[in-house]
């Protein structure tokens, strides 16, 4: 084997974690959002790329599907449901899946009747991107509201939508996907087939995960005292509910992972005790201080090379926007049209008025859009406006909402003295 194979990709990754350090270092110090930070970072890294001989291996890098969806996001989705608070997820647990869900869809039709009416999308395609688009991303939510500090119940109720949600947009956008490319007609067979088949990976990866995390919390409950092995096992857990869901069964590996990492949340009292729950929370929280380092930093060096060729973004500036509107409106929609009635399906405490203007603005986009669009056939008629239309909402969302969220949370009083810890 060449040297060359192995040390490449090893250069590559060791500046983007020095390029990550040096990043937080600095926005921090300026109280700028760190994700939102790193974003801006990757482009003008893809800009020095470009022009400086010496940065020259990073010309090539570029944000793929597969290393968001197998790689990255394991990581993220678990290490964000292990350190859950799960009593408060059980509380609000009616008004997360209905927004997650209901939520989402109607979201998704909103956004595609839209899109077909105002720009040259087919009804197909436009649902298409309703459902890939609608998804409040984990990737970017998590990131930000850990780092600005908010209460464990704002907390859980947006990364709890934001688990859930992530998983019915990858399953639905699949759905339609398969009808699109084969050309079939939508009939009500199809819609009740539809549905069926999206309870059942949806489901079906829930319960793979919580089956997992059961098997590897008993072998971990067997030793108990070694956190190395432990972090090893909870390690082998996430990735093992991901890949057993997704390509043994064909069922979702992000609901997988989100269930094992909730069960292993909802038993870790029983299995861990005081140090190794330390332990085990020090190591994923740098796991995905990484993942978070590099994704956000590869979403700028995407964003970068895909802007480089300018004209077709002038031709398609104007569906650009009508898309970043459309969708704006469309979670507006939802969220203060179901809240309310998800306070009514829970007894606990209702979400309030300001917590409800967090979740609409704080509905951040981030990898998983830009995961399903780029994994789009290179042959996919209106691939290119896909493409622009989902990089033009996610960069508003991440430049704009995430750059103000922040400055919301203050106004409303909603922000902890210090970050949450969970």
């Amino acid at each position: 084997m060449h040297e060359d194979t192995l040390l490449t990709p090893l250069i590559i990754v060791v500046i983007l974690l020095f390029i990550a350090a040096l990043s937080a270092i600095f926005v921090r110090r300026i109280h700028f959002p760190y994700t939102v930070g790193l974003v801006l970072v990757g482009i003008a890294l893809g800009f020095a790329a470009a022009n400086l001989e010496f940065l020259q291996p990073l010309r090539e890098v570029r944000l793929t599907p597969e290393f968001i969806l197998f790689l990255i996001l394991p990581t993220l989705l678990f290490e964000a449901a292990i350190n859950i608070h799960t009593d408060i997820l059980l509380k609000y647990l009616p008004a997360i899946l209905l927004l997650a869900t209901v939520g989402l869809l109607i979201s998704m039709v909103i956004v595609g009747i839209s899109m077909s009416s105002f720009t040259p999308l087919p009804i197909g395609v436009a649902l298409l991107f309703g459902a890939l688009i609608s998804a409040t991303d984990p990737v970017a939510v998590i990131a930000l509201f850990k780092e600005l500090g908010v209460s464990a119940k704002l907390s859980t109720l947006v990364e709890g939508e934001s688990l859930f949600n992530d998983a019915t947009a990858i399953v639905t956008f699949n759905i339609i996907l398969g009808i699109v490319v084969t050309g079939g007609a939508v009939s009500s067979g199809l819609l009740v087939n539809g549905v069926f088949k999206f309870f059942v990976v949806f489901l079906g990866g829930l319960a793979i995960g919580v089956v997992l995390s059961a098997i590897v919390l008993w072998i971990i409950g067997l030793e108990g005292s070694d956190h190395l092995v432990q972090m090893a096992l909870t390690s082998v857990l996430a990735y093992v509910a991901f890949i057993v869901a997704e390509h043994v069964f064909h069922l979702s590996g992000v609901m997988a992972a989100v269930g094992a990492g909730i069960f292993a949340a909802w038993r870790a009292d029983k299995v861990f005790d005081g140090q190794m729950r330390y332990h085990v929370r020090a190591f994923w929280e740098y796991a995905a201080f990484v993942a978070n380092s590099l994704i956000f930093l590869l979403i700028g060096l995407t964003e970068y090379h895909l802007f480089e060729d300018l004209t077709h973004y002038r031709e398609n500036v104007f569906y650009i926007l009508i898309a970043i509107v459309v969708v704006t409106i469309a979670r507006l929609l939802i969220i203060y049209g179901l809240v309310p009635l998800g306070n009514k399906m829970s007894k606990a405490e209702p979400i309030s008025q300001p917590e409800r203007a967090v979740m609409f603005w704080g509905g951040l986009k981030g990898a998983i859009p830009l995961a399903l669009v780029l994994g789009l056939p290179q042959d996919f008629e209106h691939r290119v406006l896909m493409l622009d239309l989902t990089l033009g909402v996610v960069l508003f969302s991440l430049l704009v909402q995430g750059t103000t969220t922040g400055a919301l949370l203050r106004k409303l009083g909603l922000l902890e003295t210090k970050p949450s810890s969970h």
